[in-house]
């Protein structure tokens, strides 16, 4: 786990075999997978900040 933490390339192919099990470990594989990881937390962070809007606003 801790060389997983050092490594930021096995960190991206950790995230490419989340996103795309079945692809290869290529450049544009990878890239992809990065970008879906940065897409959804970006959607999880809109999606937070809009139910906390929801909670105080009441609606």
């Amino acid at each position: 786990m801790a060389a997983i933490r050092k490594n930021v390339l096995e960190q991206y192919l950790a995230l490419r075999r989340y996103y795309l099990p079945h692809e290869d470990d290529d450049e544009e594989s990878i890239a992809r997978a990065l970008w879906l990881d940065e897409y959804f937390a970006q959607t999880r962070a809109s999606k937070t900040a809009e139910g906390i809007a929801i909670a105080f606003n009441g609606n």
